[in-house]
């Protein structure tokens, strides 16, 4: 994934935090948004995620 994706993915769970902390009027977003881009990177480039995966119970940690 290009830098700048990620950037784009990045604003857009800064925004969503922010709208999260307004809708219940209550919470501290700093360490949201100042930990974003890690968590953005770390998951959209660097974890081997599947977006398929259906928590079945079947030989998986639960």
């Amino acid at each position: 994934m290009q830098i700048n994706e990620l950037a784009q993915i990045s604003s857009q769970v800064r925004r969503d935090c922010l709208r999260m902390v307004h809708a219940v009027q209550s919470g501290h977003p700093g360490a949201a948004l100042g930990m974003c881009e890690y968590v953005v990177a770390l998951y959209f480039n660097e974890m081997e995620h599947n977006s398929d995966f259906k928590m079945e119970g079947k030989g998986e940690d639960l």
